[in-house]
Parts: structure tokens; C-alpha cells; sequence
């Protein structure tokens, strides 16, 4: 049996806390909405992360005097979709480009510090489609690529052999919520499409091994089901033993129960939910994400909403094992000084390396948009 403990820091130790300065303002409030996908990556010495602005995504790369937009790459982003899920593999990325009625990938190629643009396509919509939240990209063991993605009460994905060259849409799962969402994500010689049906309160999942054909998935596997389990709220990454963690928000939504579920899967493909972060009465969090560094560590990070002045902060949390127990200890709190809602935080789907910059971002309805090193807290 698991047992999950929520710890903060000591009684007599209050949680620290800093105020931190935009790095960069756009035209467009949450900008680094939304909550299954990952917005920054790294080359060898650069950070970039790509957010929604009013015109289109911009492309940001951080260099020795901040974070500066880049001119020529954003101009040809001009007028495509906002909400941006990027995969790297050396030099190239691709990153789907997600609007309410639009999806489009778009590759870039590094070479001599900067990027490049190699084409945009966009990607097959059936007529009857009115509404798309959000979308995220990865690429098999067989370098075939696969988009997934809400669309009015299904879930459907997109297939690719070589990244440009899209099928039309396979439904992964129907009769969902209108306000449900999916994410999908690279496993060992396989793929995990995770959905949340408020519905049914249910989270399911669904695999296909790489080099099936588009339409030969698993039946649907609950992962958990009941107890208002389910909401919109999922982000993952996969650990160098081959486990799956999934941060979670469920559905129940009472003071002193637990808000969010982590979700642990196995090499075989088993699952363990474990409840953490209660809901105080005067504090509401929401959104999480997850992401780890390859020595071993594991991040979580949640915007925190205060009811007694309406004020936002991102908590920053560690997560630890000890022999059957899962320990959640709050690390740091982020503010900003601006009023205005704060949230959707993001960072990469890499995970994140010893000797190099943790970056995780996060932004508020006014346009600003900051980050933080996770590197400072020790």
C-alpha cells in the first residue's frame, strides 16, 4: 500500500517567498495557457520558449541581457494559432499550434544559435468542429509523429510519418465532456493517450505500440474512476526507469480534501492515484504541472489562488519516495507584484538536467509572462 503525505515546511519555518519581474510582456493574457502543454526546451546553451500573443506565437530565447523576442521567426508565426506544445529531438522542433477551430505544426531547425523555420502545415478539421481547447505533440520510437487533441465532446489524433504530411483524424474516445481534455505521451516502444471524462467521472487511457497502424489502439483502460475524480487538468512526465507521472486536478472540490491526484504509472502499464493538496478556505490551487531532473529529483508547480484579497501565487513543490510513501514538500512561493490573475505554469517535456538551467514559466491575464530557475532553490 502507498501512502501519500503532505508536508510543508517545518511549523516553526514559514514557506518562502519572492517576488518576481516580468521577463516579457505580449498582447494576450494567459499566454502560456494551456495545461498539458510544454513551452520552453533548451539547446546546448540557449533557453527558448514559445508563447500566445494577440497577432500569433511568439518565439523568445533567453541570452546574456534577458529574454528577447525573435523578430524574423515571429513575423512568419504571424496570424497562426496561439496555444503552442513543442517536442524536440536535436536540432529540430515541432510544435503544434492550437487555436478553437485550427491546429498547424510547424518545424524549426537550429543552426548557428538561432532557429529556422522549415515549413507550416495544417492539419485536417472535420466541418462539424466548433471548439478545440488545447493539443500536444510527441514522436515514437519509429520517428512517426502523432497529435492529440479535444475536439467538441471527442477525443481524436492526427498521424505522421515524417512530420509534415498529416492524416485526417482518428477518435480516440467520444461522449466526453464539452470541457474535457487529452494529452498524449512517448513511452518505451509506445504511445499513452490520457483523457479526463467529467461525465463518467473516469480517467481513461489508451495505448498503441509504435508501428501499429493509426486505428489499432488498446480498448480504453480506467485509470480511475468515480468519486469526481475527473477535470481538465493534466501534465506528465515519463522518468528515466520508464514510470509515467501524470499531476492531476480532480473534481471534488470540498474544504480540507484533497484537489489534486498524482498519477503513477508503472512499466507494465499499472496504475497508482495518490490525493495530495488539500482546498483551504481561504486558498484554492489549480493547474498543476510536473517535471523531474534526470539525477532524481521530481518538481511539481500550481498557481494558488488567495480568496481573502484575490491575490495569485505559484506554488513550487518537491516531491520525495520513502519506502511506501509519497511526500509533497512546498519548496517556495512565487509572486508578482501585479494584481491580475497568475497561473497556467509550463516548462518542458524533457526533463530537466543536473548541471543546466531549470526553467519553469508562468503568466497572468494582463500579458506578463515570468519565469523561474529551479536551480536557486539549492
Amino acid at each position: 500500500m502507498i501512502i501519500c503525505r503532505q508536508e510543508s515546511f517545518p511549523q516553526k519555518k514559514k514557506v518562502p517567498g519572492i517576488y518576481v519581474t516580468p521577463i516579457y510582456k505580449v498582447d494576450y493574457g494567459d499566454a502560456t495557457a494551456d495545461k498539458p502543454q510544454s513551452k520552453s526546451w533548451a539547446t546546448e546553451h540557449e533557453q527558448w520558449l514559445i508563447v500566445g500573443d494577440k497577432d500569433g506565437p511568439k518565439l523568445l530565447k533567453k541570452d546574456v541581457s534577458g529574454w528577447s523576442p525573435q523578430t524574423v521567426i515571429n513575423k512568419q508565426l504571424t496570424n497562426l494559432p496561439r496555444k503552442a506544445d513543442v517536442f524536440k529531438k536535436e536540432n529540430d522542433v515541432h510544435i503544434v499550434l492550437v487555436d478553437e477551430r485550427n491546429l498547424s505544426v510547424v518545424k524549426m531547425t537550429y543552426s548557428k544559435d538561432k532557429y529556422k523555420i522549415q515549413w507550416k502545415q495544417t492539419l485536417s478539421i472535420p466541418e462539424n468542429c466548433h471548439s478545440i481547447e488545447t493539443a500536444t505533440i510527441t514522436q515514437d520510437s519509429k520517428n512517426e509523429f502523432w497529435v492529440c487533441a479535444d475536439m467538441n465532446e471527442t477525443i481524436m489524433v492526427w498521424h505522421s510519418l515524417d512530420g509534415k504530411n498529416w492524416s485526417t483524424p482518428f477518435t480516440i474516445a467520444d461522449n466526453i465532456n464539452k470541457d474535457d481534455i487529452s494529452l498524449i505521451v512517448k513511452l518505451e516502444n509506445q504511445l499513452s493517450v490520457i483523457w479526463s471524462n467529467q461525465n463518467t467521472q473516469t480517467i481513461y487511457e489508451r495505448i498503441h505500440y509504435d508501428g501499429n497502424k493509426l486505428d489499432k489502439w488498446s480498448q480504453p483502460i480506467i485509470i480511475q474512476q468515480g468519486n469526481n475524480n475527473a477535470d481538465d487538468h493534466l501534465n506528465a512526465t515519463v522518468l528515466e526507469s520508464g514510470e509515467m507521472m501524470v499531476a492531476s486536478k480532480n473534481s471534488v472540490d470540498k474544504i480540507n480534501q484533497p484537489q489534486f491526484v498524482l498519477r503513477i504509472r508503472d512499466k507494465k502499464g499499472n496504475w497508482t492515484n495518490i490525493p495530495y493538496e488539500p482546498l483551504k478556505k481561504g486558498k484554492s490551487p489549480s493547474r498543476p504541472i510536473i517535471n523531474h531532473v534526470t539525477s532524481g529529483k521530481i518538481f511539481e508547480a500550481h498557481s494558488v489562488k488567495s480568496k481573502e484579497n484575490n491575490r495569485y501565487y505559484i506554488s513550487v513543490n518537491e516531491i520525495t519516495k520513502t519506502k511506501n510513501k509519497y511526500i509533497f514538500k512546498e519548496l517556495i512561493r512565487l509572486k508578482t507584484k501585479i494584481k491580475g490573475k497568475n497561473g497556467d505554469v509550463t516548462s518542458s517535456k524533457d526533463p530537466f538536467f543536473s548541471k543546466k538551467s531549470k526553467f519553469i514559466f508562468f503568466s497572468g491575464d494582463l500579458g506578463n509572462i515570468y519565469s523561474f530557475d529551479l536551480d536557486l532553490l539549492f
